[in-house]
């Protein structure tokens, strides 16, 4: 069978941003499930449009794969939903908001939670400067009556100065009464944690970089609220009125709001195998945010340390890994009427240089519990070139021993 070699430029330059940077879609069989190839050679910053640059979330999957699945399978009506069902930073729910389509997320970091919801929410740009240049006075004013932090940990991770400044930032931030604003604060002060920390900034899992040039906190954070500002108003100049939400929950357990048959989509982007557990790569950013944790989280401010565990693929690691994937997409099967889609974002490993062929074992695990497999698109990346995913194109037709990057669309016969 001859490959086919068209390839679907979908939308032109001349598309929202949102729609200039979808897939380009090549059909590599003529049978069933249908076998696509989605190529994205879009660079990091180009899929960073809008609010998706608000916080950086390490494993986020690329925003154009979101939307071409949120193209291919619009919402039947305004009462209908997509839900996310690890969240992460909000990509899905992002996406749909620009497309006019209700979302909801679920996720067990309520940091996770809260950089998502700022990102879909909309805010009074100029009463969010203004409290910035109130925040900064008083910063000025009060900064030298605070001592620095006498803690291990900030020692460890913050230089003296910069330790005793977030504790500043922070104090003033818990004195703001809860809004949008705070919110939206809050998100930007966790968002500089990691720039002006001793870690290096591009590693997943913070390491010390004792190259690395301190930048002043003040001036990170007024850079962040101000880059933040002018990205959320660019966003919200292109969003369509539709409700967005993102839950603090456990997806193996689906809060009873979902069981109300709306559910058409579900879009599932769960952690990579083998890639790395989210609790340690965000220490540094759970350590400053943990005096507002009470708050969102109503009590369950530890609920992400149960998270699903990826790292290392070890035998008893796999088994419970395959496992959570069955529990929670037997979850999503509940809540959805026939005709409802599931995607499901996700790739293949290599553990102790052996392929662990997580796609395939997803496949066997979904369509157990009763969907059907219509769709199987691998998708190719271009880190080598400063791009989305692996150190080289990914040859997805060569050698079956190959890891393989996918997106899996099941349907509910």
């Amino acid at each position: 069978m001859s490959t086919l070699e068209e390839s679907l430029e979908l939308f032109p330059e001349n598309q929202p941003i949102f729609k200039q940077f979808l897939p380009t879609i090549t059909r590599l069989n003529d049978s069933t499930p249908i076998i696509n190839e989605w190529d994205i050679p879009s660079t990091i910053k180009q899929l960073s449009y809008f609010v998706h640059s608000h916080y950086r979330y390490y494993g986020k999957f690329p925003s154009a794969v979101a939307g071409q699945i949120l193209e291919q399978f619009p919402s039947p009506s305004e009462e209908h939903y997509v839900l996310d069902n690890f969240c992460g930073s909000g990509t899905t729910l992002v996406e749909a908001k620009l497309r006019g389509i209700k979302s909801y997320g679920l996720d067990i970091s309520w940091l996770s939670v809260l950089a998502s919801n700022v990102k879909v929410t909309t805010v009074d740009i100029a009463n969010i400067k203004k409290e910035l240049n109130e925040l900064v006075s008083w910063f000025e004013n009060n900064k030298s009556s605070f001592n620095v932090p006498e803690i291990d940990f900030t020692k460890k991770w913050f230089e003296d100065m910069a330790s005793r400044d977030l504790l500043v930032i922070q104090q003033y931030l818990l004195t703001l009464d809860k809004s949008t604003i705070r919110d939206f604060l809050i998100v930007a002060f966790i968002g500089i944690v990691r720039r002006v920390s001793k870690a290096h900034n591009g590693e997943v899992r913070p390491h010390i970089n004792k190259k690395k040039k301190q930048r002043d906190v003040i001036s990170a954070f007024s850079k962040k609220v101000n880059d933040m500002c002018s990205d959320h108003d660019d966003f919200q100049k292109n969003i369509l009125e539709t409700s967005s939400e993102c839950c603090l929950g456990d997806n193996l357990n689906l809060p009873e709001k979902f069981d109300d048959g709306k559910c058409y989509l579900v879009i599932s982007h769960p952690p990579y195998l083998n890639s790395f557990n989210y609790a340690p790569v965000f220490n540094l950013e759970f350590y400053w945010g943990q005096v507002f944790e009470d708050e969102y989280t109503q009590g369950n401010s530890k609920l992400y340390k149960t998270e699903m565990k990826a790292h290392p693929a070890n035998e008893s690691i796999q088994g419970r890994y395959f496992n959570h994937l069955k529990s929670c997409y037997e979850e999503v099967f509940k809540i959805q009427n026939q005709g409802g889609v599931l995607a499901v974002v996700i790739g293949d490993c290599t553990r102790n240089g052996k392929l662990v062929p997580v796609l395939k074992k997803t496949i066997d695990i979904v369509e157990s519990i009763g969907y059907k497999l219509e769709e199987l698109n691998y998708r190719t990346t271009h880190y080598g070139l400063g791009k989305y995913a692996y150190n080289h194109r990914a040859d997805y037709h060569g050698d079956q021993e190959e890891k393989k990057d996918g997106i899996l669309i099941f349907k509910k016969p």
